[in-house]
């Protein structure tokens, strides 16, 4: 549980209240595999559940360092006729193209490296009810 919970602590970025994905960039779903993806986004999924557990570990601050970034930060860089961004910088900004570096090579020979991520312009209605929950629950 300590070190489940120090993992989580470790992946918010504490200047902002931003919460990363991964620490990772290029690890592959599968050596030698083409999914190489930038993980070091705020994705609102990820954030949503990690401030619940944060909230069940007792960890207020991190939750509300959270709910701070999406005040202070994200809500800035939204466009009000597209649908939600799902992936966010530290900075709170959601232009995040996805770009394929063949210049360089991922673990283990894995590539091609990818930074952004093309889901940015999806539409995921449950980030909706993901926030508002991690609201609720941080109120």
């Amino acid at each position: 549980m300590h070190r489940s919970a120090l993992a989580l602590k470790l992946l918010t970025f504490e200047p902002t209240g931003a919460i990363v994905a991964a620490p990772t960039t290029s690890l592959p779903e599968v050596i030698g595999g083409a999914r190489n993806w930038y993980y070091r986004y705020t994705w609102i999924r990820d954030a949503a559940f990690t401030v619940y557990a944060f909230l069940r570990l007792g960890f207020r601050d991190e939750a509300a360092a959270f709910v701070g970034w999406i005040e202070d930060h994200a809500s800035k860089h939204v466009r009000p006729k597209a649908p939600g961004a799902v992936v966010f910088t530290i900075k709170g900004d959601n232009q995040v193209p996805e770009q394929r570096l063949d210049h360089l090579e991922g673990y283990r020979g894995s590539g091609p490296v990818r930074i952004g991520n093309d889901a940015v312009s999806q539409f995921q209605g449950d980030i909706y009810g993901e926030l508002m929950d991690a609201f609720y629950l941080s109120n």
